[in-house]
């Protein structure tokens, strides 16, 4: 009897060391906040003067991070070995309970998964990855992930990479959206990647990554030939500071998707390919700790090919400082400036193509932590893009503030 104790108690512990061993973390951010943002554009005539203004009561995308929701799992295999998976979602506008990306008649006409118009595609994409990872011999991942060029760029925001104009990462469009003098020096990320992570030796760590026959950057349309490969080093052996580094090299060869191309094979990719167009995006950072406050300093570099030639050179460096006053009130600054030269020297201005133009920008924010989860924050950020050359007298600026709450869970 004692005996069959004994069993049926070892049984049940070994059972509870099982499950102790893979564990599956459910997560996210619900960000909503009053947000206003004003975008001028000026053409050559100083009387030619557009301004669109766009307020809104509840921005549920997230002004200071963008609302989602995710899960995450991690299996203790034995040895320093852990599989492990993230599967996380963008939930878009939880101010009017938008749970995915509108479809458009553009979408419907390139990409062979969208059914109708007027209809959701689902929560919005982010990340989907599994992977497995060795104590000794790095981490293997596969799937939807962060372009390794832009964690780089991320860690080096002292803005910590928000929603509202002012930083070299701002993007967006006119209306209600934060920003229309996007700069953004790179994309977020890349689909069907293959990634590997170092083990961190003498400080020292490094990424690889790789895709082929991607999906654009929009995630919307299929380009079968486009590639992209990127990496990262980072350094943090000495005390208080962090070297970073990242580079994406990539290929877009873009084999047109139309509607014409669906034959019960949601996949099937047909068309002709286009001219190789060829970008380059790279981003140092380093931060470092004073004790009071932490220093972020970045630069970034972007430049395009079409068919072997210039299309867009640009070159942005920023600076910012976060402090903490007291357990509960943050505050960060940043600035940046650049400039970016075109293939035509053109007399009009856009924020990403025609004429060569200085960028530059600035961002102030502050945030008060209710709890561990739950902040109060308040950013006010304005950039530009002022033309140079023939596009002398041109100008875009973006202009926008956002008081609101974010809560993590």
């Amino acid at each position: 009897m004692k005996k069959s104790l004994f069993a049926v108690a070892a049984i049940t512990a070994f059972a509870g060391a099982a499950q102790a061993q893979s564990s599956v973390t459910v997560y996210g951010i619900m960000d909503g906040s009053y947000t206003a943002t004003q975008n001028n554009t000026q053409a050559t005539a100083a009387a030619a003067v557009t301004k669109v203004t766009g307020r809104n009561t509840v921005n549920g995308d997230g002004a200071l991070s963008t609302s989602r929701i995710g899960f995450r799992g991690v299996e203790d295999l034995g040895g320093g070995q852990k599989a492990e998976f993230m599967l996380e979602y963008d939930l878009v506008n939880i101010g009017n309970g938008a749970n995915g990306n509108d479809i458009s008649v553009a979408d419907v006409a390139t990409n062979t998964n969208v059914a109708s118009t007027g209809t959701q595609s689902g929560f919005g994409a982010r990340q989907s990855w599994i992977g497995i990872s060795d104590a000794k011999l790095g981490t293997l991942r596969l799937g939807r992930q962060e372009q390794a060029v832009f964690t780089v760029l991320s860690s080096g925001l002292a803005g910590g990479g928000n929603n509202i104009a002012g930083s070299v990462y701002s993007a967006g469009n006119t209306g209600s959206s934060p920003n229309a003098a996007s700069v953004r020096p790179v994309t977020v990320y890349l689909n069907q990647a293959i990634t590997y992570i170092t083990p961190k030796f003498a400080g020292f760590s490094a990424t690889a990554q790789h895709s082929s026959n991607a999906y654009s950057a929009s995630g919307t349309t299929q380009s079968a030939g486009a590639r992209e490969s990127g990496a990262s080093l980072n350094y943090d052996g000495i005390k208080n500071l962090t070297l970073r580094y990242g580079i994406a090299l990539q290929d877009v060869n873009i084999t047109a998707v139309t509607a014409a191309a669906a034959s019960g094979t949601s996949d099937t990719v047909v068309g002709v390919a286009a001219a190789s167009n060829k970008v380059t995006q790279q981003a140092a950072v380093a931060t470092y700790d004073f004790g009071f406050a932490t220093g972020f300093a970045n630069l970034t570099k972007m430049a395009t090919r079409a068919a072997g030639v210039s299309t867009r050179d640009q070159t942005a460096y920023e600076l910012g400082l976060r402090a903490s006053l007291n357990p509960t009130i943050g505050v960060w600054a940043s600035a940046f400036v650049g400039d970016k030269k075109m293939a035509a020297d053109s007399a009009t201005l856009s924020a990403t193509t025609n004429g060569r133009a200085d960028i530059s920008g600035f961002q102030l924010g502050t945030t008060y932590a209710f709890s561990k989860r739950t902040t109060a924050y308040a950013i006010y950020g304005s950039q530009e893009v002022k033309g140079k050359s023939l596009a002398s007298g041109t100008k875009i600026d973006s202009t926008g503030y956002a008081v609101g709450l974010r809560h993590s869970f």
